[in-house]
């Protein structure tokens, strides 16, 4: 049963004419056979202005190109396209004002020749809405970013407060206990005694004010205020009197061996490649027995830099390398060996400052090989 047989006859023209949406109609050649009001209105037109015009004459003029192209490829095979499936475009008024619009179109052939009816709605609030939603999502993420940040700094304090007051109990300690010495040794004339415990003093205020150097480079990190500064280095030379200021860490029966291969000049902030080789050497240092030697490689080709720092000491157990980074982060086996578990996650941040990398191999009781690589800054 034809439930509208008994419904009075339609005037069609009244929908086009009524439409509270915009209505054209063009033909195969992109040309405006038909516009109703409301697209009038749209785009700032006056009634038949739009007829045997160019569908690209509502297109701004640098997408006129692409648009033709893409109306060609559609009349080869046309086919229904609804609103609300990513048929969105750049439309212009009369008055050359951009805004966005929604278009959906409806093939149709009549005496022979086809044609399209195009559906447009503008879309300017909608978009607008979105984009609001977007800053609104995007200001909210900032937000929870800064306060995420607020909180891991809070937290790396509050770990400082707890590591310092531990980390500073032992050379102050030693500060005090080598006063008092000093002052009873003086009374005795012996310098020698006197002149042991100046040393200690000077190790202890040494490691003090490495712990805060650790410190103040992670606050000088964590707010961007480190910018490298390239110069030309003689590499060679320079590593070589690294090892030199290093090697009083070392024990008597124990050498920092360094040897270089390939080219003798690089561009690299030294400031902050000091920082990262005398870590990992001073770390061979610590964590070596007093009888073995450290190695030092360099090398330098044509496209990288790269430096090897080889101890054969306690090495890092598997479970522990993951985290080897972190801050604070300490191997499971050097906790009776004195640190904070700043220094490698400083050296990463450097490295990575550089545009290089930092890996490691490392075997628990084995020793463990450090490599650095650098690639942008050779001559």
């Amino acid at each position: 049963m034809n439930v509208f047989s008994s419904a009075p006859e339609l005037d069609l023209n009244a929908l086009f004419n009524h439409a509270s949406v915009g209505i054209m109609v063009t033909d195969e050649d992109g040309y405006i056979i038909k516009a109703n009001p409301f697209l009038l209105k749209m785009f700032g037109y006056e009634n038949h202005q739009l007829e045997n015009q160019k569908i690209e004459v509502l297109i701004p003029q640098r997408y006129h190109a692409s648009h033709t192209a893409r109306r060609s490829h559609y009349m080869k095979k046309p086919d229904n396209r609804q609103m609300g499936h990513g048929s969105e475009f750049e439309a212009i008024k009369k008055s050359g004002e951009i805004f966005s619009v929604e278009v959906s179109l409806s093939p149709y052939q009549q005496h022979g020749k086809k044609y399209i009816t195009a559906f447009v709605n503008d879309i300017t609030l909608r978009k607008k809405a979105e984009a609001e939603l977007l800053e609104a999502k995007a200001k909210d993420l900032i937000m929870e970013v800064n306060l995420s940040r607020e909180i891991q700094l809070n937290e790396l304090k509050t770990k400082f407060v707890s590591m310092a007051s531990h980390e500073f109990r032992i050379p102050l300690s030693a500060i005090l206990s080598s006063s008092y010495l000093i002052s009873q040794y003086g009374q005795r004339g012996n310098f020698d005694q006197q002149e042991k415990h100046i040393n200690k003093i000077k190790n202890a205020v040494s490691l003090l004010t490495g712990i805060l150097n650790n410190f103040l480079s992670i606050e000088k990190i964590e707010e961007g205020k480190i910018t490298p500064t390239i110069k030309e280095v003689a590499i060679e030379d320079y590593l070589t009197n690294i090892c030199e200021e290093i090697s009083p860490l070392t024990s008597p029966e124990q050498q920092i061996i360094y040897t270089h291969t390939g080219g003798l000049t690089i561009y690299t902030d030294t400031v902050l490649l000091r920082h990262i080789i005398t870590n990992l050497l001073s770390n061979a240092i610590k964590f070596s027995p007093k009888q073995k030697n450290i190695y030092m490689y360099s090398q330098c080709t044509d496209t990288e830099f790269e430096i090897k720092v080889v101890d054969q000491g306690i090495g890092i157990p598997l479970a522990s390398q993951a985290n080897i980074f972190d801050r604070f982060f300490r191997a499971s086996n050097s906790g009776n060996i004195q640190g904070t578990g700043l220094g490698l996650s400083i050296i990463a941040s450097y490295v990575k400052l550089l545009k290089g990398t930092i890996s490691f191999e490392s075997e628990e009781g084995k020793g463990t090989t450090f490599v650095v690589r650098f690639d942008c800054f050779l001559e």
